[in-house]
Formats: structure tokens, C-alpha cells, sequence
């Protein structure tokens, strides 16, 4: 990974971007941050697992597939908006074990990449 990754919806809108910090920090485009990678698995401050980030894609709690990075979308990517003054990180709580990797699938899926974060 580079030292900044936009991630992509399926329609290939940028949606939000990992920061090169120390715990490659997910913020939006308003520079709000909104979860972190911890290896391959994205986290909320909450200690919450709330995906996976698996060859540039990322997947939901059911395997399916919700955002990707420019090199794995499925579809030319939206150019990115100008990035907003990055706020700062709320405390990191705990992590929750992180459940299985369920099969990972092909399939979109339904949730926002967002929404949960």
C-alpha cells in the first residue's frame, strides 16, 4: 500500500482514504477519521471489527465485497475531492476478537461502505 490508499465504492465513487500513519487511519473526505487497519483487519475506535482488507478489497462480516482501492475497482474510479484538515483520532478501545474470515465472495455487497464505520 502506498502512502495514502483511496478507497472506492462499486460505482467507483472515492469514499474515504487510508492515511500512511502509524495505524493507517481511515478518515472521509472531510478529514473526520472513521476506523483503522490493525494487519488486514478494519476496526472502529470502538474496538468493533467491522471488516476485512484482503488484496486491495474490502470485505463486509459476510464476505461480500464493499470497497476497493484504484487498482481492484471494478469500474474507472471518480477523481478524488480535495481532502479536508485531518482531525484527531478519538482514543482506540479495545479490540474484539475478530470473528472468522468467512468465505469471501464475488458478489457486491448491500451494506455502505460507510455505514458501519
Amino acid at each position: 500500500m502506498t502512502m495514502e490508499e483511496t478507497l472506492f465504492n462499486s460505482k467507483g465513487e472515492p469514499i474515504a482514504y487510508i492515511s500512511g500513519d502509524m495505524n493507517k487511519t481511515i478518515y472521509l473526505w472531510d478529514g473526520h477519521p472513521v476506523a483503522y487497519l490493525y494487519s488486514y483487519h478494519i476496526y472502529g475506535f470502538n474496538g468493533l471489527h467491522l471488516g476485512w482488507l484482503i488484496n486491495g478489497i474490502v470485505y463486509d462480516s459476510g464476505g461480500n465485497r464493499i470497497g476497493f482501492t484504484s487498482n481492484t475497482c471494478p469500474v474507472a474510479g471518480y477523481e478524488e475531492p480535495a481532502k479536508g484538515k485531518q482531525y484527531p483520532v478519538d482514543k482506540i478501545g479495545p479490540r474484539y476478537e475478530a470473528p472468522p474470515l468467512p468465505d469471501l465472495g464475488f458478489n457486491y455487497s448491500h451494506q455502505k461502505i460507510l455505514r458501519n464505520f
